[in-house]
């Protein structure tokens, strides 16, 4: 997916908002701004936004000296998300399709982005999720797809959302191998290996890294990565940010996700916090 007008005042606000959450310091702030804004003027609109985002992304890094500013935020949501865990399992225990209720359960988690424009409730979205029609529902590919895979390789979005992930993983696990790709390091609230083992993780799927980018720019990716995503039977794909940097690459790969930005949702002709599950040769 390529850039859009309205991603470069959305970055810029980004790079602000982080820049808050190390410093209180106005020059420091000021500094990181103008740096931003020369770097997004020259910056070409046909680059995807998680790769200009990582260019926003690298100049906070370096004015402020802090390479994960929302590092406690992060750890308060892998700790909120791990106290609903029981919850959520027991909607699922009590669901009718259990499969179906962890993938809206995993979509509902989608939720936890501090890099989207948008204020949030988790439970609120949990209940909204549950209830409303998915504004894409490509299950039926979904379930066709599970009956073939071998192996699923599972991208992950943001930290706290692991949890909700986790839900869906244990669910899938009868049916294929499962690999679970994280940030190699730190970029916004993506998740890490780190969130991935401390919300449970590691005993249900292998942990592997992309980049250190938002969503999963390929080319920035180690070889091996390369590999494991060209081999994978499937590919479930978290998020906005993977939305934007594999809706034009090739995979069986399937969308999940809330529609919380304004360009993503026309790209997908839904409304705003919709819930989509979509399959990669959808062309709805």
């Amino acid at each position: 997916m390529k850039s859009k007008l309205e991603c470069v005042p959305c970055l810029l606000k980004q790079s602000l908002n982080a820049t808050e959450v190390v410093t209180d310091d106005p020059v420091v702030q000021e500094k990181v701004l103008k740096s931003v804004m020369t770097v997004l003027q020259d910056m070409p609109l046909n680059k995807s936004p998680p790769a200009i985002a990582h260019a926003v992304y690298s100049i906070v890094h370096n004015i402020t000296g802090c390479d994960d500013p929302y590092s406690a935020l992060k750890a308060e949501y892998n700790t909120i998300a791990m106290e609903m865990y029981p919850c959520l399992k027991e909607i699922v225990d009590k669901s009718e399709d259990r499969l179906f209720t962890a993938i809206k359960l995993a979509i509902a988690g989608n939720i936890i982005d501090f890099g989207a424009d948008i204020q949030f409730n988790i439970r609120t979205t949990i209940k909204d999720t549950l209830t409303r029609e998915f504004a894409i529902n490509n299950y039926p590919e979904f379930m066709e797809s599970l009956e073939k895979a071998e192996n699923i390789l599972y991208l992950a979005d943001n930290a706290g959302e692991v949890v909700f992930d986790r839900i869906l993983i244990e669910e899938l696990n009868d049916h294929a191998n499962i690999i679970y790709a994280v940030k190699k390091s730190p970029i916004i609230n993506d998740a890490t290996t780190d969130d991935a083992t401390f919300c449970g993780i590691d005993p249900l799927a292998e942990i592997v890294t992309t980049a250190d980018t938002p969503g999963t720019l390929l080319e920035r990716c180690d070889p091996e990565f390369v590999a494991t995503y060209r081999s994978a039977d499937m590919i479930i794909s978290k998020g906005q940010g993977n939305y934007e940097s594999l809706s034009e690459e090739d995979g069986n790969i399937f969308f999940m996700l809330l529609a919380k930005c304004p360009v993503i949702a026309a790209d997908l002709g839904v409304k705003l916090r919709d819930a989509v599950l979509k399959h990669k040769s959808d062309t709805t």
